[in-house]
């Protein structure tokens, strides 16, 4: 019994710890790259740069404080926190409390010992393009790895699990990055601050500038993320009309080392019974495969599709 409790202690040590990396992941991205240059990519974290950086240009001392993004974004997630309690598992609605807390408070951290900085000279600079990107990069490994451990930095994410458990037919994806977008667009702003004596071209370029900025780093974020939550590894699904099913069959067994489903079809146009064969690969293994059809079956119809993820004997099992 003492053995198991120490187990069961050791495994939530290293579960939190865990979900405090990524928490520290995410307020480094935010506080480093994201904020210090203005960049707005969505969420809670994209408004509470946006109004730093616009009361900064007023009062610098009052965006350091009261409207410090670690406050900001710890205020904002109140009221989607408890509504996490009410609506959601209570593990996820603990966890991204956690989660929550631990990212306000490591940037708030960061902002008390006036940590180093990652920022551009000016938004045409190059140091701000790798700001974008690099922000992007940290942000979805912590995203990732959040998804992966069933909590949330709060936001959108926490919004878009509520709307779903409420209604799962509504596209929270699409609400989600609608959201995420009317964010981004406001990261404009910033450029409408000083337009005294700029003809209109400087000063659409101005507010396009973060704009596009703020777009690269949320669309950096969400790939990073999809990494990490579906791997490296892409595999594709390749369906097959043949003639030929068992011959072809049996090349793909021999040589892919892959297996494949046969399914039984008929022609709408001409009425004729055909054989499908469902065959996925991965990614690497497309070519080899085509060179296989066409070499048994040139006359075959075969249209691709992009495997998502895909588990079972050959996938994601060591083999």
């Amino acid at each position: 019994m003492v053995e198991l409790d120490k187990k069961t202690f050791v495994k939530y040590v290293g579960f939190y710890g865990l979900l405090a990396v990524l928490a520290f992941l995410r307020a480094l991205g935010t506080y480093v790259f994201i904020v210090p240059n203005a960049f707005a990519p969505g969420g809670f974290g994209g408004i509470a740069s946006i109004i730093y950086n616009i009361v900064g240009e007023f009062d610098e001392r009052l965006a350091e404080t009261w409207f410090n993004p670690a406050v900001t974004v710890f205020v904002l997630n109140i009221p989607v926190i408890i509504a996490a309690f009410v609506a959601l598992n209570r593990r996820y609605a603990v966890n991204s409390t956690i989660c929550v807390a631990l990212y306000a408070g490591f940037m708030g951290l960061f902002s008390l010992v006036d940590f180093p900085v990652f920022v551009g000279e000016g938004l045409d600079s190059g140091v701000t393009v790798l700001a974008a990107i690099a922000g992007g990069v940290v942000c979805g490994v912590s995203l990732g790895g959040m998804l992966l451990t069933n909590s949330s930095a709060g936001g959108t994410d926490i919004i878009g699990k509520i709307a779903y458990e409420k209604n799962p037919d509504v596209n929270v994806q699409w609400q989600i990055f609608i959201f995420d977008s009317v964010v981004v667009l406001f990261s404009g702003a910033m450029g409408l601050l000083e337009t005294e004596g700029l003809d209109p071209n400087t000063i659409f370029t101005n507010v396009a500038t973060p704009i596009l900025y703020s777009f690269i780093t949320l669309f950096v974020t969400s790939e990073v993320a999809d990494v990490i939550t579906n791997g490296l590894q892409s595999s594709v699904v390749f369906n097959i009309v043949t003639s030929k099913p068992e011959e072809l069959s049996a090349l793909i067994v021999d040589k892919l080392h892959r297996g494949a489903t046969k399914l039984k079809g008929e022609g709408i146009y001409t009425h004729a019974e055909r054989d499908v064969l469902v065959c996925v690969v991965k990614r690497r293994q497309s070519t080899h495969l085509k060179k296989l059809i066409k070499s048994v079956d040139p006359d075959s119809f075969v249209f691709i599709t992009k495997a998502k993820e895909v588990n079972g004997f050959g996938f994601r099992s060591g083999n």
